[in-house]
């Protein structure tokens, strides 16, 4: 392996013995030269890891006392869940997953067998799957609201189950447009109307009236390291601190804006390093920067409280679900109308950070 990439390798050596308790707070690293014999590389390339690191503020390097994880915990580290802590625990999930997908389960099975689970540990009632009688299909952006939602689904549509597909905004809609979806999701802006969703649902439906219900509002920003080490602000910053960053996938909601942002400030997509690494959800952004392989990416509030990152608020965007005219009267989407209009629904969006419900319920159409 080329040593301009070797560094990066033992960057991630690093992080990933720090996630899995391996090394803690306080513990010191071995010497550059040290290093440099165990990886056959130069003192240079060690260096260059160390002090990636140190700039996540994963490291702490000093003259004389040589280089140890950091033990300078921030407010929100020193809290019962802490960042490396809750990053291990969704690593854990993800070899539960795995595992079980390796024995043939499907992603559905998975997640019933764990709500089963969570239930039992609640006392709460334990839904039965065979009492759902038809399974609407979701397609479109990411989004944890509506993730937790779809895990309530039948409860609160009894009789009705959901499969989600994450294809981000424009691949739900165009989902939608072929009638290989029934439900999509999207947060499309619009720089000329400075509006969400209206104008993107009427460029790909024109003359077919579509139905737009608002689920809520959500901060987007910057997700960063605890405390903010380089401390990222603004989009040139991204550029003037050449800070390593977690990109979306082309075509989600999220990485339109971006590119919007981007050259309204004259900034070329080749300026941003990483600007090529591309994540299918909010929560794979919050899991990259947890760990330390990347240092900012753009993303939810609501994913940044949950891993205990620091958040940079950058815009407040509408997050609304479509679908077609002819279903409004149609179970469940005359439900999810209602359901959303209610205080029950506008309570249940106040219980994740990063949401406002001020336009939950209000019904839009697209002609």
């Amino acid at each position: 392996m080329e040593e301009s990439h070797l560094y990066l390798q033992i960057a991630e050596t690093i992080r990933r013995d720090i996630i899995e308790g391996k090394l803690s707070p306080g513990d010191k690293l071995p010497s550059v030269r040290e290093l440099s014999k165990q990886w056959g590389c130069t003192q240079g390339t060690v260096q260059r890891a160390y002090h990636e690191l140190s700039n996540l503020g994963i490291l702490d390097s000093r003259a004389g006392k040589g280089t140890r994880v950091s033990g300078i915990l921030t407010p929100i580290q020193r809290k019962k869940d802490t960042v490396i802590r809750k990053a291990n625990l969704i690593n854990r999930s993800e070899e539960f997953l795995l595992e079980s997908l390796s024995k043939g389960f499907n992603l559905n099975e998975i997640q019933y067998s764990l709500n089963l689970a969570m239930d039992r540990w609640r006392m709460a009632e334990i839904q039965d799957l065979n009492k759902i009688e038809k399974t609407i299909k979701y397609t479109g952006s990411h989004d944890p609201l509506f993730n937790s939602i779809s895990s309530r689904f039948s409860e609160l549509f009894p009789g009705f189950g959901i499969k989600i597909e994450f294809s981000g905004s424009m691949g739900g809609l165009q989902a939608l447009f072929n009638r290989q979806s029934d439900l999509a999701g999207c947060h499309l802006w619009d720089s000329n109307s400075d509006t969400y969703n209206l104008t993107a649902v009427q460029s790909i439906f024109r003359t077919e009236k579509m139905v737009l219900v608002t689920l809520a509002h959500r901060r987007l920003g910057f997700i960063l390291p605890p405390g903010n080490p380089l401390k990222i602000q603004t989009f040139g910053d991204l550029v003037r601190k050449r800070v390593r960053f977690a990109n979306r996938q082309k075509g989600s909601g999220t990485r339109i804006w971006l590119d919007t942002m981007l050259m309204k400030n004259g900034i070329a997509p080749d300026q941003i390093f990483g600007y090529e690494n591309e994540f299918s959800t909010h929560s794979e952004i919050g899991r990259v920067i947890a760990e330390g392989s990347v240092g900012v990416g753009l993303g939810l509030e609501s994913v940044a409280v949950a891993y205990g990152l620091d958040f940079e608020f950058q815009t407040l965007e509408k997050y609304d679900l479509v679908f077609h005219y002819d279903q409004i009267d149609q179970t469940p989407f005359n439900l999810l109308i209602e359901w959303l209009g209610t205080a029950d629904a506008k309570n249940y969006i106040t219980q994740f950070p990063g949401y406002e419900n001020r336009e939950t319920g209000i019904v839009k159409f697209s002609v």
